[in-house]
C-alpha cells in the first residue's frame, strides 16, 4: 500500500492506495504517528484508492481519530471506496468520522466555509459477510467422507456459531449426528480479515438450540480443539476489533 501526504495551510491531506491491512499497518501506522507528535492534527484521510481496508487497519483509524482530538485536532474522510462505505456502514462506525465527498469539501470543513458531509450510509446494503455471515464448509472428523454446508453467524475468541442446514434441500449431514461435544474440522473465509484466505481448524460443538425461522435449521456454538496459533491470534484481534467498533458505533445485534 502507498500513502502520500500534500498540505492545504495547516490542514494536511494524506491520500491511501491499496490494500491496509495488518501487514503494513506497523509500517504506515509509524509514519503517521510521527507526523501527528510534530503537529499534524488536521487530518484529511482520502481513501478513494483503498481497495481494502482490514479490522485491525480500520481500529487504528478509530484510534487516531480519537487521539488528534486530544490535541485539539480533527480527523475527517473524504472519497472513500465503495468497499471502504460499505464496511463503515456494516460496522456501524458511520457516524464516527466526518466523511466527505472530495477534498475539496473536506477543506471546506476546516476553513469553517461549511463543506458539505457525505452521508455515505443511506442507500448502501449492510454487507452481512464482513461481520461473519458467510459460508462455512465441515465435516464430522470421524466420518470425512462428506461435506456440508452451513452459514456462521457470528465470531467470538475461543470459536464461531453457525446455522444449519443453511438449504433444506442441500442437507448433506444429518443435524441429529450434530451433537454437543461432536468434533468438526471446519473452513471459512473473513472477508473483512483476508480477501482470498481461508482459515481452517478443528472444533468441538458445545451448544445446539433449534431455530424458529421456518426452514428447520438450528444454531450451533463451536469451541476450537485445533487450531495454527497465528490463525487464533488473528480472530481473536478481530473479535476485539469489533468489540472496539460496537462501543463507538451502533449497538451489537442479536444473532
Amino acid at each position: 500500500m502507498k500513502i502520500e501526504r500534500k498540505q492545504v495551510g495547516d490542514i494536511h491531506i494524506i491520500s491511501f492506495a491499496g490494500e491496509f491491512d495488518a501487514f503494513n499497518l506497523p509500517t504506515v501506522s509509524e509514519k503517521i504517528d510521527l507526523f501527528i507528535e510534530k503537529g499534524g492534527t488536521r487530518l484529511v484521510f482520502n481513501l478513494r484508492n483503498l481497495r481494502f481496508i482490514n479490522s485491525s487497519a480500520l481500529g487504528y483509524f478509530v484510534k487516531t481519530a480519537k487521539r488528534v482530538k486530544e490535541y485539539d485536532g480533527e480527523m475527517v474522510l473524504s472519497d472513500p471506496s465503495k468497499f471502504v462505505q460499505t464496511t463503515v456502514k456494516t460496522l456501524g462506525i458511520d457516524q464516527i468520522f466526518k466523511i466527505f465527498p472530495d477534498d475539496g469539501e473536506a477543506v471546506k470543513y476546516f476553513q469553517g466555509a461549511g463543506g458539505k458531509q457525505a452521508v455515505t450510509g443511506e442507500g448502501i446494503p449492510v454487507d452481512e459477510k464482513l461481520l461473519g455471515s458467510t459460508t462455512m464448509f465441515f465435516r464430522l472428523i470421524d466420518a470425512p467422507e462428506t461435506m456440508a454446508v452451513g452459514k456462521i453467524l457470528s465470531i467470538y475468541e475461543d470459536g464461531p456459531t453457525f446455522k444449519y442446514p443453511s438449504d433444506p434441500d442441500k442437507v448433506k449431514i444429518d443435524p441429529d449426528d450434530l451433537l454437543i461435544g461432536r468434533k468438526l474440522w471446519i473452513k471459512f473465509r473473513q472477508p473483512f480479515l483476508d480477501q482470498e484466505r481461508f482459515f481452517e481448524m478443528e472444533a468441538e460443538i458445545t451448544m445446539a438450540v433449534d431455530l424458529d425461522d421456518g426452514d428447520g435449521a438450528a444454531k450451533y456454538r463451536l469451541r476450537y480443539t485445533k487450531i495454527n496459533e497465528n490463525d487464533r491470534k488473528i480472530l481473536e484481534q478481530f473479535v476485539k476489533d469489533q468489540d472496539q467498533f460496537r462501543k463507538y458505533g451502533r449497538p451489537q445485534q442479536p444473532d
